[in-house]
Protein backbone atom coordinates (compact mmCIF):
# COMPACT_ATOMS: atom_id res chain seq x y z
CA UNK A 1 0.00 0.00 0.00
CA UNK A 2 3.02 1.89 0.44
CA UNK A 3 3.26 2.15 -3.48
CA UNK A 4 0.20 4.88 -4.15
CA UNK A 5 1.34 7.34 -1.22
CA UNK A 6 4.73 6.95 -2.95
CA UNK A 7 3.17 7.19 -6.31
CA UNK A 8 0.98 10.80 -5.41
CA UNK A 9 4.18 12.55 -3.76
CA UNK A 10 5.86 11.31 -7.22
CA UNK A 11 3.16 13.07 -9.25
CA UNK A 12 2.79 16.32 -6.96
CA UNK A 13 6.43 16.92 -7.49
CA UNK A 14 6.52 16.30 -11.36
CA UNK A 15 3.37 18.62 -11.25
CA UNK A 16 5.32 21.59 -9.44
CA UNK A 17 8.21 21.11 -11.74
CA UNK A 18 5.79 21.10 -14.80
CA UNK A 19 4.21 24.04 -13.58
CA UNK A 20 7.59 26.37 -12.83
CA UNK A 21 8.52 25.52 -16.03
CA UNK A 22 5.52 26.62 -18.21
CA UNK A 23 5.13 29.98 -16.16
CA UNK A 24 9.06 30.47 -17.34
CA UNK A 25 8.00 29.55 -20.73
CA UNK A 26 5.05 31.66 -20.97
CA UNK A 27 6.59 34.87 -19.15
CA UNK A 28 8.73 36.15 -21.61
CA UNK A 29 7.82 39.61 -21.85
CA UNK A 30 10.29 40.82 -24.21
CA UNK A 31 8.08 38.37 -27.00
CA UNK A 32 4.78 39.45 -28.10
CA UNK A 33 1.35 37.80 -26.46
CA UNK A 34 0.62 34.95 -29.72
CA UNK A 35 4.08 34.34 -29.12
CA UNK A 36 4.60 33.36 -25.96
CA UNK A 37 1.00 31.80 -26.23
CA UNK A 38 2.03 29.60 -28.77
CA UNK A 39 5.17 28.67 -27.25
CA UNK A 40 3.53 27.87 -24.31
CA UNK A 41 1.07 25.48 -25.91
CA UNK A 42 4.09 23.74 -27.45
CA UNK A 43 5.78 22.78 -24.25
CA UNK A 44 2.91 22.18 -22.85
CA UNK A 45 1.57 19.37 -25.59
CA UNK A 46 5.83 18.12 -25.61
CA UNK A 47 5.58 17.24 -21.88
CA UNK A 48 2.30 15.78 -21.90
CA UNK A 49 3.51 13.44 -24.97
CA UNK A 50 6.60 12.31 -22.93
CA UNK A 51 4.59 12.24 -19.73
CA UNK A 52 1.86 10.08 -21.29
CA UNK A 53 3.45 8.11 -23.15
CA UNK A 54 5.75 6.48 -20.59
CA UNK A 55 3.37 3.80 -20.19
CA UNK A 56 4.30 -0.10 -19.06
CA UNK A 57 0.63 -1.64 -20.02
CA UNK A 58 2.01 -5.27 -20.64
CA UNK A 59 3.08 -4.72 -16.46
CA UNK A 60 -0.43 -5.12 -15.64
CA UNK A 61 -0.99 -8.35 -17.05
CA UNK A 62 2.51 -9.86 -15.61
CA UNK A 63 2.43 -11.85 -12.50
CA UNK A 64 5.86 -11.58 -11.26
CA UNK A 65 7.97 -14.32 -9.64
CA UNK A 66 10.23 -12.25 -7.53
CA UNK A 67 6.69 -11.54 -5.12
CA UNK A 68 6.25 -7.66 -6.57
CA UNK A 69 3.48 -6.30 -5.30
CA UNK A 70 0.45 -6.13 -7.73
CA UNK A 71 -2.33 -4.09 -6.31
CA UNK A 72 -1.41 -1.26 -8.45
CA UNK A 73 -2.42 -2.49 -11.87
CA UNK A 74 -5.41 -0.23 -11.91
CA UNK A 75 -3.03 3.02 -11.16
CA UNK A 76 -0.51 1.60 -13.66
CA UNK A 77 -3.69 1.64 -16.23
CA UNK A 78 -4.80 4.52 -15.50
CA UNK A 79 -1.51 6.26 -15.67
CA UNK A 80 -1.55 7.94 -19.38
CA UNK A 81 -5.06 9.60 -18.89
CA UNK A 82 -3.73 10.98 -15.29
CA UNK A 83 -0.78 12.23 -16.95
CA UNK A 84 -2.60 14.00 -20.21
CA UNK A 85 -5.31 15.37 -17.57
CA UNK A 86 -2.73 16.61 -15.41
CA UNK A 87 -0.18 18.39 -17.47
CA UNK A 88 -2.93 20.10 -19.88
CA UNK A 89 -4.84 21.02 -16.63
CA UNK A 90 -1.52 22.87 -15.33
CA UNK A 91 -1.03 24.46 -19.00
CA UNK A 92 -4.00 25.69 -19.27
CA UNK A 93 -4.14 27.71 -15.64
CA UNK A 94 -0.11 28.80 -16.23
CA UNK A 95 -0.45 32.08 -18.25
CA UNK A 96 1.18 34.86 -17.50
CA UNK A 97 -0.80 38.00 -15.98
CA UNK A 98 -0.90 39.58 -19.11
CA UNK A 99 -2.08 36.48 -21.35
CA UNK A 100 -4.98 35.87 -18.48
CA UNK A 101 -8.24 34.70 -19.84
CA UNK A 102 -10.55 37.55 -19.19
CA UNK A 103 -14.77 38.14 -19.49
CA UNK A 104 -15.39 39.31 -23.01
CA UNK A 105 -18.43 40.49 -24.74
CA UNK A 106 -17.94 39.24 -27.97
CA UNK A 107 -19.79 36.94 -29.43
CA UNK A 108 -17.04 34.66 -30.78
CA UNK A 109 -18.49 31.31 -30.61
CA UNK A 110 -17.05 28.41 -27.97
CA UNK A 111 -18.93 25.25 -30.02
CA UNK A 112 -16.90 21.99 -31.56
CA UNK A 113 -17.88 23.55 -34.94
CA UNK A 114 -15.20 26.28 -35.70
CA UNK A 115 -12.21 25.11 -33.56
CA UNK A 116 -12.50 21.22 -33.47
CA UNK A 117 -9.99 19.28 -36.34
CA UNK A 118 -12.75 17.20 -37.44
CA UNK A 119 -10.71 14.63 -39.50
CA UNK A 120 -8.10 14.22 -36.49
CA UNK A 121 -10.84 13.87 -34.67
CA UNK A 122 -12.62 11.00 -37.00
CA UNK A 123 -9.22 9.25 -36.99
CA UNK A 124 -8.64 9.52 -33.42
CA UNK A 125 -12.34 8.24 -32.88
CA UNK A 126 -11.51 5.59 -35.58
CA UNK A 127 -8.44 4.56 -33.27
CA UNK A 128 -10.88 4.22 -30.24
CA UNK A 129 -13.21 1.87 -32.10
CA UNK A 130 -10.01 0.06 -32.56
CA UNK A 131 -9.27 -0.70 -29.14
CA UNK A 132 -13.08 -1.06 -28.29
CA UNK A 133 -12.75 -3.83 -30.54
CA UNK A 134 -10.03 -5.85 -29.58
CA UNK A 135 -11.16 -6.12 -25.97
CA UNK A 136 -13.17 -9.16 -27.20
CA UNK A 137 -10.35 -11.30 -28.05
CA UNK A 138 -8.32 -10.00 -25.15
CA UNK A 139 -10.41 -11.40 -22.77
CA UNK A 140 -10.47 -15.03 -24.00
CA UNK A 141 -7.09 -15.85 -23.66
CA UNK A 142 -5.98 -17.90 -20.82
CA UNK A 143 -3.47 -17.23 -17.89
CA UNK A 144 -0.23 -19.22 -17.64
CA UNK A 145 1.99 -20.00 -14.54
CA UNK A 146 5.08 -18.66 -13.99
CA UNK A 147 8.27 -20.42 -14.64
CA UNK A 148 11.13 -20.36 -11.75
CA UNK A 149 14.57 -19.75 -12.42
CA UNK A 150 16.23 -22.91 -13.46
CA UNK A 151 19.74 -24.87 -14.26
CA UNK A 152 20.73 -27.86 -15.79
CA UNK A 153 23.72 -29.58 -16.78
CA UNK A 154 23.80 -32.79 -18.90
CA UNK A 155 26.95 -35.40 -19.17
CA UNK A 156 27.26 -37.38 -22.38
CA UNK A 157 29.01 -40.78 -22.20
CA UNK A 158 32.05 -39.18 -23.94
CA UNK A 159 32.67 -36.82 -21.08
CA UNK A 160 31.54 -34.00 -22.73
CA UNK A 161 28.74 -31.94 -20.89
CA UNK A 162 26.30 -29.21 -22.06
CA UNK A 163 24.95 -26.45 -19.39
CA UNK A 164 21.92 -24.37 -19.91
CA UNK A 165 19.93 -22.05 -17.85
CA UNK A 166 16.99 -19.72 -17.72
CA UNK A 167 15.89 -17.00 -16.17
CA UNK A 168 12.49 -16.80 -13.81
CA UNK A 169 9.22 -15.91 -16.71
CA UNK A 170 6.64 -14.54 -15.18
CA UNK A 171 2.93 -15.53 -15.23
CA UNK A 172 0.20 -14.27 -17.37
CA UNK A 173 -3.14 -13.13 -15.84
CA UNK A 174 -6.31 -14.87 -17.67
CA UNK A 175 -7.95 -12.52 -19.85
CA UNK A 176 -11.21 -12.44 -17.51
CA UNK A 177 -9.30 -10.84 -15.20
CA UNK A 178 -7.52 -8.43 -17.27
CA UNK A 179 -10.73 -7.21 -18.97
CA UNK A 180 -11.50 -4.82 -16.34
CA UNK A 181 -8.25 -3.08 -16.35
CA UNK A 182 -8.35 -2.55 -20.25
CA UNK A 183 -11.47 -0.91 -19.85
CA UNK A 184 -10.48 0.98 -16.74
CA UNK A 185 -7.09 2.29 -19.17
CA UNK A 186 -9.56 2.96 -22.15
CA UNK A 187 -11.66 4.45 -19.98
CA UNK A 188 -8.96 7.24 -18.50
CA UNK A 189 -7.86 7.96 -21.49
CA UNK A 190 -11.17 9.09 -23.13
CA UNK A 191 -12.46 10.80 -19.74
CA UNK A 192 -9.00 12.82 -19.42
CA UNK A 193 -9.24 13.80 -23.17
CA UNK A 194 -13.17 15.00 -23.05
CA UNK A 195 -12.23 16.98 -20.23
CA UNK A 196 -9.43 18.34 -21.38
CA UNK A 197 -11.16 19.50 -24.74
CA UNK A 198 -13.76 20.95 -22.99
CA UNK A 199 -11.62 22.89 -20.87
CA UNK A 200 -10.16 24.68 -23.79
CA UNK A 201 -13.52 25.20 -26.09
CA UNK A 202 -14.76 26.67 -22.59
CA UNK A 203 -11.68 28.97 -21.90
CA UNK A 204 -12.38 32.42 -21.51
CA UNK A 205 -10.30 34.60 -24.54
CA UNK A 206 -6.70 35.41 -23.63
CA UNK A 207 -6.02 39.31 -22.93
CA UNK A 208 -3.82 41.29 -25.73
CA UNK A 209 -4.53 38.58 -28.35
CA UNK A 210 -7.43 38.94 -31.36
CA UNK A 211 -10.75 36.52 -31.81
CA UNK A 212 -8.98 35.18 -34.25
CA UNK A 213 -6.01 34.32 -32.67
CA UNK A 214 -7.72 32.77 -29.79
CA UNK A 215 -9.81 30.70 -31.90
CA UNK A 216 -6.56 29.67 -33.81
CA UNK A 217 -4.76 28.80 -30.24
CA UNK A 218 -7.84 26.70 -29.56
CA UNK A 219 -7.66 24.76 -33.02
CA UNK A 220 -3.70 24.49 -32.36
CA UNK A 221 -4.38 23.46 -28.20
CA UNK A 222 -6.99 20.72 -29.46
CA UNK A 223 -4.75 19.13 -32.69
CA UNK A 224 -2.20 18.38 -30.21
CA UNK A 225 -4.68 16.93 -27.37
CA UNK A 226 -6.20 14.92 -30.25
CA UNK A 227 -2.47 13.93 -31.83
CA UNK A 228 -1.28 12.53 -28.48
CA UNK A 229 -4.92 10.66 -27.57
CA UNK A 230 -3.99 8.65 -30.94
CA UNK A 231 -0.16 7.85 -29.84
CA UNK A 232 -1.89 6.96 -26.44
CA UNK A 233 -4.55 4.59 -28.01
CA UNK A 234 -2.55 3.36 -30.27
CA UNK A 235 0.10 2.02 -28.01
CA UNK A 236 -3.05 0.59 -26.26
CA UNK A 237 -4.09 -1.19 -29.31
CA UNK A 238 -0.84 -2.59 -30.06
CA UNK A 239 -0.33 -3.95 -26.25
CA UNK A 240 -4.03 -5.35 -26.29
CA UNK A 241 -3.02 -7.48 -29.73
CA UNK A 242 0.49 -8.74 -28.12
CA UNK A 243 -1.56 -9.75 -24.98
CA UNK A 244 -4.09 -11.16 -27.06
CA UNK A 245 -1.45 -13.25 -29.73
CA UNK A 246 0.76 -14.29 -27.07
CA UNK A 247 3.86 -12.19 -28.97
CA UNK A 248 3.93 -14.02 -31.24
CA UNK A 249 6.57 -13.77 -33.68
CA UNK A 250 6.52 -13.72 -37.71
CA UNK A 251 4.16 -12.12 -40.63
CA UNK A 252 1.33 -11.21 -38.39
CA UNK A 253 3.91 -9.59 -35.34
CA UNK A 254 5.96 -7.04 -38.21
CA UNK A 255 2.85 -6.58 -40.19
CA UNK A 256 1.64 -5.51 -36.67
CA UNK A 257 4.21 -3.08 -35.28
CA UNK A 258 5.24 -1.71 -39.17
CA UNK A 259 1.31 -0.88 -39.45
CA UNK A 260 1.56 0.98 -35.77
CA UNK A 261 4.56 2.79 -36.96
CA UNK A 262 3.20 3.86 -39.95
CA UNK A 263 -0.24 5.20 -37.86
CA UNK A 264 2.23 7.09 -35.46
CA UNK A 265 4.52 8.27 -37.78
CA UNK A 266 0.68 9.76 -39.64
CA UNK A 267 -0.15 11.35 -36.17
CA UNK A 268 2.87 12.81 -35.80
CA UNK A 269 2.73 14.86 -38.94
CA UNK A 270 -0.85 16.10 -38.56
CA UNK A 271 0.03 19.50 -37.66
CA UNK A 272 -2.48 21.92 -37.53
CA UNK A 273 -3.48 23.91 -40.67
CA UNK A 274 -4.38 27.62 -39.34
CA UNK A 275 -2.29 30.45 -39.12
CA UNK A 276 -2.29 33.24 -36.65
CA UNK A 277 -3.32 36.65 -38.11
CA UNK A 278 -0.72 38.45 -35.81
CA UNK A 279 1.86 36.58 -37.87
CA UNK A 280 0.44 36.15 -41.55
CA UNK A 281 0.01 40.19 -40.91
CA UNK A 282 2.84 41.79 -39.66
CA UNK A 283 5.62 39.75 -40.02
CA UNK A 284 7.29 38.90 -43.02
CA UNK A 285 9.65 35.81 -43.76
CA UNK A 286 13.02 36.36 -43.24
CA UNK A 287 15.83 34.39 -44.24
CA UNK A 288 16.35 33.32 -40.85
CA UNK A 289 12.70 31.82 -40.49
CA UNK A 290 13.61 29.72 -43.66
CA UNK A 291 16.76 28.65 -42.57
CA UNK A 292 15.12 27.81 -39.24
CA UNK A 293 12.33 25.54 -41.24
CA UNK A 294 15.07 24.17 -42.99
CA UNK A 295 16.69 22.63 -40.01
CA UNK A 296 12.91 20.96 -38.11
CA UNK A 297 12.76 19.71 -41.56
CA UNK A 298 15.80 17.88 -42.28
CA UNK A 299 16.00 16.75 -38.54
CA UNK A 300 12.32 15.31 -38.60
CA UNK A 301 13.65 13.33 -41.75
CA UNK A 302 16.92 11.70 -41.13
CA UNK A 303 15.82 11.54 -37.17
CA UNK A 304 12.38 9.32 -38.41
CA UNK A 305 15.00 7.78 -41.02
CA UNK A 306 17.35 6.97 -38.65
CA UNK A 307 15.07 5.31 -36.71
CA UNK A 308 13.01 3.39 -38.92
CA UNK A 309 16.51 1.19 -39.73
CA UNK A 310 16.92 0.48 -36.45
CA UNK A 311 14.02 -0.93 -36.19
CA UNK A 312 13.72 -2.63 -39.54
CA UNK A 313 17.14 -3.52 -38.35
CA UNK A 314 15.90 -4.88 -34.92
CA UNK A 315 13.33 -7.83 -36.65
CA UNK A 316 16.49 -9.44 -38.29
CA UNK A 317 18.29 -10.06 -35.15
CA UNK A 318 19.71 -13.40 -34.74
CA UNK A 319 17.98 -14.79 -32.02
CA UNK A 320 20.08 -16.70 -29.37
CA UNK A 321 18.98 -20.31 -28.99
CA UNK A 322 18.03 -21.32 -25.46
CA UNK A 323 19.77 -24.72 -24.68
CA UNK A 324 22.56 -23.92 -26.45
CA UNK A 325 25.71 -21.80 -24.53
CA UNK A 326 25.26 -18.02 -25.14
CA UNK A 327 27.58 -16.24 -28.08
CA UNK A 328 27.96 -13.10 -29.14
CA UNK A 329 26.31 -12.96 -32.49
CA UNK A 330 22.60 -11.06 -31.45
CA UNK A 331 25.41 -8.42 -29.19
CA UNK A 332 27.97 -7.65 -31.97
CA UNK A 333 24.87 -7.23 -34.83
CA UNK A 334 22.71 -4.98 -32.20
CA UNK A 335 26.39 -3.04 -31.75
CA UNK A 336 26.74 -2.74 -35.66
CA UNK A 337 22.75 -1.72 -36.13
CA UNK A 338 23.31 1.07 -33.72
CA UNK A 339 26.44 2.41 -35.07
CA UNK A 340 25.19 2.06 -38.31
CA UNK A 341 22.24 4.07 -37.62
CA UNK A 342 24.16 6.74 -36.07
CA UNK A 343 26.52 6.73 -39.26
CA UNK A 344 23.16 6.99 -41.40
CA UNK A 345 22.15 10.03 -39.74
CA UNK A 346 25.26 11.69 -40.48
CA UNK A 347 25.53 10.88 -43.82
CA UNK A 348 21.99 11.96 -44.87
CA UNK A 349 22.86 15.46 -43.06
CA UNK A 350 26.19 15.45 -44.74
CA UNK A 351 24.82 14.97 -48.51
CA UNK A 352 22.04 17.45 -47.35
CA UNK A 353 25.10 20.25 -46.71
CA UNK A 354 26.94 19.10 -49.88
CA UNK A 355 23.75 19.61 -51.69
CA UNK A 356 23.18 22.87 -50.45
CA UNK A 357 27.12 24.01 -50.80
CA UNK A 358 26.61 22.99 -54.65
CA UNK A 359 23.63 25.17 -55.14
CA UNK A 360 25.29 28.08 -53.90
CA UNK A 361 28.25 27.76 -55.03
CA UNK A 362 28.03 30.97 -56.39
CA UNK A 363 28.68 32.57 -52.86
CA UNK A 364 31.81 30.53 -52.02
CA UNK A 365 34.35 33.63 -51.90
CA UNK A 366 32.30 34.93 -49.02
CA UNK A 367 33.55 34.42 -45.47
CA UNK A 368 31.97 31.74 -43.60
CA UNK A 369 31.56 32.27 -39.67
CA UNK A 370 31.25 29.72 -37.45
CA UNK A 371 32.76 28.99 -33.40
CA UNK A 372 33.05 26.01 -31.40
CA UNK A 373 30.26 24.70 -29.08
CA UNK A 374 29.97 25.48 -25.54
CA UNK A 375 33.05 23.96 -23.51
CA UNK A 376 30.85 21.88 -21.56
CA UNK A 377 28.77 20.25 -24.44
CA UNK A 378 32.08 18.48 -24.82
CA UNK A 379 33.22 17.96 -21.08
CA UNK A 380 29.49 15.92 -20.95
CA UNK A 381 30.06 14.14 -24.46
CA UNK A 382 33.14 13.49 -24.02
CA UNK A 383 32.98 11.80 -20.30
CA UNK A 384 29.47 9.98 -21.46
CA UNK A 385 31.19 8.17 -24.21
CA UNK A 386 34.80 7.16 -22.43
CA UNK A 387 32.87 5.36 -19.42
CA UNK A 388 30.80 4.21 -21.87
CA UNK A 389 33.51 2.69 -24.02
CA UNK A 390 35.44 1.78 -20.99
CA UNK A 391 32.65 -0.93 -19.91
CA UNK A 392 31.83 -1.79 -23.40
CA UNK A 393 35.61 -2.94 -23.73
CA UNK A 394 35.56 -3.84 -20.07
CA UNK A 395 31.94 -5.44 -19.17
CA UNK A 396 30.99 -6.16 -15.77
CA UNK A 397 30.58 -9.39 -16.26
CA UNK A 398 29.80 -10.57 -12.79
CA UNK A 399 26.64 -7.71 -12.79
CA UNK A 400 25.86 -9.13 -16.71
CA UNK A 401 25.49 -12.55 -15.80
CA UNK A 402 25.54 -15.10 -18.69
CA UNK A 403 26.78 -12.16 -21.12
CA UNK A 404 28.89 -13.28 -23.96
CA UNK A 405 31.17 -10.29 -24.89
CA UNK A 406 31.80 -9.24 -28.53
CA UNK A 407 35.38 -9.08 -29.70
CA UNK A 408 37.05 -5.95 -28.80
CA UNK A 409 38.42 -5.03 -32.12
CA UNK A 410 35.15 -4.66 -33.06
CA UNK A 411 33.64 -2.43 -30.53
CA UNK A 412 37.22 0.24 -31.22
CA UNK A 413 36.67 0.07 -34.49
CA UNK A 414 33.23 0.82 -34.59
CA UNK A 415 33.59 3.80 -31.69
CA UNK A 416 36.58 5.02 -34.30
CA UNK A 417 34.12 5.00 -37.33
CA UNK A 418 31.64 7.10 -34.84
CA UNK A 419 34.43 9.83 -33.75
CA UNK A 420 35.97 10.55 -37.22
CA UNK A 421 32.31 10.46 -38.80
CA UNK A 422 31.57 12.94 -36.48
CA UNK A 423 34.85 15.21 -36.59
CA UNK A 424 34.42 15.11 -40.25
CA UNK A 425 31.09 16.49 -40.45
CA UNK A 426 32.12 19.08 -37.76
CA UNK A 427 35.35 19.88 -40.26
CA UNK A 428 32.50 19.83 -43.33
CA UNK A 429 29.45 22.20 -41.82
CA UNK A 430 31.95 24.55 -40.56
CA UNK A 431 32.94 25.12 -44.44
CA UNK A 432 30.26 24.27 -46.32
CA UNK A 433 28.16 27.08 -47.80
CA UNK A 434 24.54 28.62 -46.36
CA UNK A 435 22.36 29.08 -49.37
CA UNK A 436 20.83 32.27 -47.16
CA UNK A 437 21.69 35.87 -46.77
CA UNK A 438 21.77 35.26 -42.91
CA UNK A 439 24.06 37.42 -40.34
CA UNK A 440 26.78 36.35 -38.91
CA UNK A 441 25.19 35.28 -35.73
CA UNK A 442 22.68 33.60 -37.24
CA UNK A 443 25.00 31.35 -39.66
CA UNK A 444 26.78 30.60 -36.75
CA UNK A 445 24.16 29.34 -34.52
CA UNK A 446 23.29 27.07 -37.36
CA UNK A 447 26.39 25.58 -37.50
CA UNK A 448 26.44 25.20 -34.14
CA UNK A 449 23.06 23.18 -34.08
CA UNK A 450 24.32 20.98 -37.03
CA UNK A 451 27.82 20.58 -34.85
CA UNK A 452 25.20 19.61 -32.00
CA UNK A 453 22.97 17.41 -33.45
CA UNK A 454 26.18 14.98 -35.13
CA UNK A 455 27.63 14.87 -31.25
CA UNK A 456 24.55 14.27 -29.85
CA UNK A 457 23.67 11.22 -32.20
CA UNK A 458 26.91 9.62 -32.06
CA UNK A 459 27.02 9.74 -28.09
CA UNK A 460 23.20 8.51 -28.01
CA UNK A 461 24.52 5.53 -30.42
CA UNK A 462 27.25 4.87 -27.95
CA UNK A 463 24.75 4.65 -24.90
CA UNK A 464 22.98 2.14 -27.21
CA UNK A 465 25.66 0.25 -27.91
CA UNK A 466 26.33 -0.19 -23.95
CA UNK A 467 22.96 0.09 -22.52
CA UNK A 468 20.71 -2.20 -24.77
CA UNK A 469 23.53 -4.03 -26.56
CA UNK A 470 24.38 -5.61 -23.12
CA UNK A 471 21.53 -6.35 -21.75
CA UNK A 472 21.99 -3.60 -18.99
CA UNK A 473 18.14 -3.40 -17.51
CA UNK A 474 15.20 -2.01 -20.02
CA UNK A 475 14.24 1.37 -18.68
CA UNK A 476 18.36 2.21 -18.54
CA UNK A 477 17.96 2.41 -22.77
CA UNK A 478 15.32 5.29 -22.57
CA UNK A 479 18.49 7.50 -21.38
CA UNK A 480 19.98 6.89 -24.68
CA UNK A 481 16.89 8.29 -26.32
CA UNK A 482 16.98 10.90 -24.52
CA UNK A 483 20.38 11.69 -25.65
CA UNK A 484 18.92 11.50 -29.16
CA UNK A 485 16.04 13.86 -28.98
CA UNK A 486 16.83 16.68 -26.20
CA UNK A 487 15.99 19.70 -28.73
CA UNK A 488 19.26 21.59 -28.99
CA UNK A 489 17.78 24.77 -28.60
CA UNK A 490 17.51 24.47 -24.86
CA UNK A 491 21.20 24.63 -24.94
CA UNK A 492 22.21 26.81 -27.42
CA UNK A 493 21.64 30.71 -27.49
CA UNK A 494 19.70 32.03 -30.40
CA UNK A 495 20.85 34.64 -32.53
CA UNK A 496 19.57 38.23 -30.98
CA UNK A 497 20.47 37.14 -27.44
CA UNK A 498 22.93 39.19 -25.68
CA UNK A 499 24.93 36.32 -25.07
CA UNK A 500 25.02 35.51 -29.27
CA UNK A 501 25.76 38.90 -30.52
CA UNK A 502 28.94 38.78 -28.02
CA UNK A 503 29.99 36.11 -29.73
CA UNK A 504 32.93 36.87 -31.77
CA UNK A 505 32.70 34.97 -35.22
CA UNK A 506 35.80 32.96 -36.49
CA UNK A 507 35.63 33.92 -40.44
CA UNK A 508 37.22 31.05 -42.80
CA UNK A 509 37.69 31.66 -46.43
Amino acid sequence: MSQIPASAISIAFVGAVIYLWLRSVAHRREAPAIVRAQSHSFWCALIAFFASTSWDLPQTWRIPMNGTDSSSVFAAALSPGIWILLVYLIGLFTWPKELQPVRTASLEARTLATPFPKSLGIFVALLLLTAVGLLWPASRVEGSVGIPESETTMFDSDGSYSYTSAGPTDGLLPGNQMLPVFIVALAGIVVAAGVIAAVILNRRPLAGITAEDNQALRTVWLNRLLRNTGIVLLAFCVSVANYSQGYSTGGPYELLNYGALAVALTLFFWGPRTTFSAHSTTRERTAFSRLRDQLFALQYTTATLALLAVAIGWSFLPVDEEFRMPTNERTTWILVLFAGAALLYIVLNTLYLGYASRVARQASAAPKHHAPLPLWSYIAAGLLVAICAYLLLDPPLETLWGFAPPNRGLVIGLLLLLAAAHMGFTWFSRRAIIPWAVSPAEEIWYRRVLELRSMRVATSAVLAMLLIGYGFPAGLGLFALLVFVVPAVIFLERPGTAMVRAQQPTAAS
